[in-house]
């Protein structure tokens, strides 16, 4: 537990410093240095179900889809990977269909979905929004996360998916829920773009969120019951793998991405 907590808080607060604090160019290099250590682990599950797939390419592809959100160069950008995956596999003799498909996918998956924290940053630094707003869904994931563990270890009866996370609890979903939906009432009431937005509002979006969170980690999870493994990887200790701590923020910060710029 000891080791769980000094983890847990270092993560934290290296994650606050760079979101907050750092040049977009070093946040953009530490969400693709965590987006390719991801990539690895997502692919030793697949080696696990006998999907090989070429891991520097795969890494490659994932860290320069980061790198584009940087440039301006998304969504538009995630084509060329995409195709390189493809050509790639028709270059090659005897290819499985199997092996382009899930190679654009972890491309989409672990290159994508983790960009959207850079667009995200250019988008509010753009419109002069406060850096609050960036580590609002990091803080809400965990948050939700935080809630759903806590409710459900303590009280949880009525499991909610045991196929895919044997441990998870309706009683802890609705906590999460509610935990997300408080915080965003209390947290985005106080930042522009949403000054003006009543409670039940910015609460109904905390409750979009921290479904959407939890839906993220019950999606690697079917990968991971899939090949009979606990954790992608043991590289964090309590903590599991680096994909493990990013699974619920890989859905919930593309959302709030997307519901930023509908807003605006």
């Amino acid at each position: 537990m000891l080791t769980r907590i000094v983890i847990g808080t270092a993560l934290g607060v290296a994650t606050f410093a760079v979101v907050c604090h750092a040049p977009t160019s070093v946040l953009t290099l530490f969400i693709a240095a965590w987006a390719v250590l991801a990539t690895l682990e997502f692919l030793g599950l697949l080696k696990r179900a006998d999907i090989r797939l070429n891991s520097l390419l795969i890494c490659t592809l994932s860290a320069s889809t980061v790198v584009a959100a940087w440039l301006g160069w998304l969504p538009g950008y995630v084509i060329a990977p995409i195709a390189v995956v493809f050509l790639t596999a028709v270059l090659t003799r005897s290819p499985l269909p199997r092996v382009p498909v899930y190679g654009a996918f972890v491309v989409i998956y672990l290159g994508l979905l983790p960009a959207h924290l850079v667009m995200l940053r250019q988008t509010s630094d753009a419109a002069g929004f406060s850096r609050w707003l960036v580590l609002f869904p990091l803080v809400l994931t965990w948050t939700n996360d935080t809630a759903a563990y806590a409710v459900g270890k303590l009280i949880g009866r009525r499991k909610l998916m045991p196929q895919l996370s044997p441990k998870k609890t309706q009683e802890g979903f609705l906590a999460g829920l509610i935990a997300s939906a408080v915080l965003s009432a209390l947290w985005l009431g106080r930042l522009e773009p949403f000054t003006r937005r009543g409670w039940g509002w910015l609460a109904l979006v905390g409750v979009g969120l921290g479904a959407m969170s939890q839906v993220g980690d019950l999606f690697e999870s079917l990968f991971k019951r899939a090949v009979s493994v606990k954790d992608s990887s043991t590289a964090l200790r309590g903590h599991g793998g680096f994909l493990d701590r990013i699974d619920s923020l890989l859905f919930a910060i593309p959302a709030f991405y997307w519901l930023l710029r509908l807003y605006l």
